[in-house]
């Protein structure tokens, strides 16, 4: 097994040095730039192209075939399995409930109301100007809104 691993180093070794020498002379300025290759080969790899190969590929090609295609009806059914796991199991109310009860939800919207509040008294007021311009009586606008004004304190 050592002898293995000494192969293995040296082979390592030989990489890297070729790796430092190809390095180097990219670093290096040479004048003559049409002849150098830089030591480097270029491997087409194991890709054989055959006639059989592309016929298949063609074919393919044709018939629409892609991973998306293939793919569809798998989704569909795992989504399928998942709706059934859910409308089998029995749901628990205590499942479904908050983990925190809130008991008080008039405390925790008082924040929100009191930024609409202004807003909300601009609103009714608009409101109650325009019922006085259409019945008629202007004159006694500024004593309703006072009036409402009052009706609003009083609620609260």
């Amino acid at each position: 097994m050592s002898g293995g691993l000494e192969e293995e180093t040296r082979k390592r070794k030989a990489r890297l040095q070729v790796l430092r020498e190809a390095r180097q002379k990219l670093t290096q300025p040479n004048d003559n730039i049409e002849n150098d290759n830089n030591g480097l080969t270029v491997d087409s790899g194991d890709f054989k192209s055959t006639e059989e190969n592309q016929e298949q590929t063609t074919e393919q090609a044709e018939r629409g075939d892609t991973v998306e295609k293939s793919v569809d009806g798998v989704i569909e059914a795992v989504l399928a399995e998942r709706q059934e796991a859910i409308a089998s199991s029995d749901l628990d109310i205590v499942a479904i409930a908050p983990r925190r009860a809130n008991w008080d939800l008039k405390h925790d919207l008082q924040q929100r109301l009191e930024k609409l509040k202004p807003q909300n008294d601009a609103a009714v007021a608009d409101s109650i100007r325009e019922r006085i311009q259409e019945s008629g009586d202007a004159d006694d606008l500024a004593g309703a809104v006072e009036a409402k004004a009052r009706t609003t304190k009083e609620a609260e």
